[in-house]
Order: C-alpha cells, then structure tokens, then sequence
C-alpha cells in the first residue's frame, strides 16, 4: 500500500518537471527573464545607491553630528547596531527594493499589487525625513540644554536648578521634534499636541511649586553680599558667630566647631547686630 502511493507520487512528480519546461518555462521564458533581470537590477542599484546615500550624509557631516548624540543613544536602545546615517542607507535602498518590486509585480499581471507596494515607496521618503527630523532636533536639543544649564549654573551656581532648566529646555524642544516627525508622516499630532502642552505646564508647575522659596533667597543674597564679608562676627536672632560664606541662597555663620546655614531671606526680614572683633 505504501509502495503503490509513493510509486503514484512520485510519477506525477517526474511527469510534472517533465511537462515543466515545454509547457510553463518556454511559453513565458521572456518574462522570466525580465522578472530575473530586475532583481539582479535591483540588487545592484539598492547597494550602489546606499554607498553613495552614506558617503553623501558623511560628506556634509550628518554622522560626525550625531555619533555621539542623544538621537544615537535612543536608536542603540532599538536594538539597530548602525549608526543613523547607516540607518537612512538602508531606508533608501529599501526604497528602490520595493520600487524594483512593484515595477516586478506589474509586469507580472497585478497592477492591484503593484499599486500597494507604490503606495509604500511613496511613505518611505516621509520616514526618512521623520528621522532626519528627529535626529537634527535631538541633536539641536542637546546643545540648548547643555547652553541653558551652564548659564544657569554660571548664574546662579545651584547645580540641581541648572539640570533641571538644561533638562526642561532639552525635552521640550525633543518633543517638539518629535511632534513635528509624525506630523510628516501623517499622523494625527492634535493629541500629542495638547499632551506636551500638558506634559511642559505640569513640569512648569512642579519646578514653580519647587523653587518658590528659591529666589527670595537668590534675590536677599544680591543685597547680602553687600552688607556682609566673611569673618565679620554678626548675630541675627537666636544665631551668632563669625560669616565663613556667602552662598548663593544661605549665609554660612561659624560659632566655635559649629556651623549654620542660615536662609539670606532671613537676613532681611530680621535686624542684624555686627560685633566688632576683639
């Protein structure tokens, strides 16, 4: 029984490849041909035009930019072990790929297929602009932030007020570049939109909540440095002893081995009494 069904199978298997070439190879051999030419064709064209995208970007600076940017740490975290210009060089030869293929399907007979496959060549050059957006506005973001938070801290000397302005002014403008990207892609932004505005007036509020009591300090040491220098003995309320500091936001009084940091606000809102020094 087993014999006589594998007999059974393999004669039409022979009687197939025999029938094969005279009756489906031969009839449409020209079209086989074309069909395996463009894929060589395509082949080709998608490596040469992926060299030549990359040495292009490379030429005006666009890795040298972004090797060591935000942009490249997130596209790591992806798992894609190339660079962001390798990146847009593979979207680009993936381009021609499917360019090559719906020009394949055409000629096969399926314009409905071919029509898809058009339909995402059209969508991949948007992509690649999404990420050049992305890529610019991270690396535009890093540099304000990093701008924002020395001028903070050469300002005001406070390294936690300073992160959080170089942060805030970073993420914002990351989000913005992010918004921007699907909005070239054609997704609907009005969301994401008002979920930033949201997002940045909750950051707004946190950081007023937090640093409400910040700058009476900043502003009473302005008017402090003038009143005071260090190793002048003063006294103010309960706390004496000798000025060692003048700190951005306290004043640091030494009284023996003990130290105090006293508000600047204070300084201003209680008399102060100057002791000569003995």
């Amino acid at each position: 029984m087993v014999e006589s069904v594998f007999e059974s199978f393999f004669t039409d298997v022979v009687n197939f490849l025999y029938a094969l070439i005279p009756q489906y190879i031969l009839p449409n051999l020209q079209l086989i041909i074309q069909v395996v030419v463009l894929l060589v064709v395509a082949f080709v064209v998608g490596k040469v035009i992926k060299v030549f995208a990359v040495k292009i970007l490379n030429t005006i600076g666009l890795k040298r930019m972004t090797s060591r940017s935000w942009a490249e740490s997130m596209l790591k975290v992806t798992g894609y072990r190339g660079s962001i210009v390798e990146l847009i060089g593979d979207l680009v030869k993936w381009l021609i790929y499917i360019l090559f293929l719906a020009l394949i399907i055409q000629t096969l007979g399926l314009p409905g297929v071919a029509d898809i496959f058009t339909s995402v060549a059209v969508f991949i050059p948007r992509f690649i602009g999404a990420i050049l957006i992305i890529a610019i506005g991270f690396i535009i973001a890093d540099f304000f932030g990093k701008i924002f938070e020395e001028a903070t801290r050469s300002f005001l000397a406070e390294d936690i007020l300073s992160s959080l302005a170089g942060g805030l002014v970073k993420y914002s403008i990351a989000l913005i570049a992010i918004i921007m990207s699907l909005s070239l892609i054609g997704l609907d932004i009005i969301s994401l939109t008002v979920l930033f505005s949201l997002i940045l007036a909750a950051i707004i509020i946190v950081l007023v909540l937090g640093i409400k009591d910040v700058f009476p300090n900043y502003t009473a040491g302005i008017h402090i440095r003038k009143l005071l220098k260090p190793g002048e003995h003063v006294a103010i309320g309960k706390y004496s002893g000798v000025v060692e500091k003048l700190d951005t936001f306290s004043v640091i009084l030494k009284n023996g081995e003990r130290r105090t940091a006293i508000p600047n606000s204070l300084f201003l809102s209680s008399p102060i009494e100057k002791k000569a020094k003995s």
